[in-house]
Order: C-alpha cells, then sequence, then structure tokens
C-alpha cells in the first residue's frame, strides 16, 4: 500500500492555456480567423455554447469557424471584432 500524499502543486492559470484541447492545437499566434476566435474562448474559459450565443450564430457554426472549415459572412465581422476586442481581418492581424 502506498502512503498518501499531503503535498499540494498549484499553479497560477491566469495566463494558462492548454497547448491542445481534445486533439486540436491551440494556437499561440493564430493565423486564421478560427484560431483567434477559439484562442479567445479558452482565455476566456467559456463553452462553444456561451461564444455562440455572445455572436448571435449556432453552436455548430462556430465550431465550423474554429476549424477553419467556412468562413464568417460579412454581417458577423463587426460582431467577430467586437468579441474579439481587435480586427482579425486586418492583414496586420495575421
Amino acid at each position: 500500500m502506498l502512503p498518501f500524499c499531503d503535498r499540494v502543486v498549484s499553479v497560477s492559470g491566469d495566463k494558462y492555456l492548454p497547448s491542445r484541447n481534445r486533439g486540436i492545437q491551440v494556437p499561440r499566434d493564430p493565423t486564421s480567423i478560427g484560431g483567434h476566435l477559439r484562442r479567445r474562448r479558452l482565455q476566456l474559459r467559456i463553452l462553444q455554447r456561451e461564444t455562440a450565443r455572445r455572436l448571435g450564430v449556432s453552436t455548430v457554426s462556430l465550431s465550423r469557424w474554429e476549424c477553419d472549415k467556412i468562413f464568417p459572412t460579412i454581417p458577423h465581422h463587426a460582431q467577430i471584432m467586437e468579441y474579439l476586442g481587435y480586427n482579425p481581418f486586418s492583414p496586420a492581424a495575421k
């Protein structure tokens, strides 16, 4: 029988982003709209459901955006810029 350990390891999670989440790489320097959205959502520690609600889209649409399967349409660009706090659509953001 192994002895019990009373030690507790604590790590500040304020600036922590997992390197992988469910097998999908989390971008440190995103180069796509999906990467920007995914990184921001993980920084806020919220689910796709909450992010989709904030952006006024379905969770399926958000998931496809994050995986770069589809590109957000122009009517959603303003909401995405407000959510991110910057313009990911400009060439400087990429």
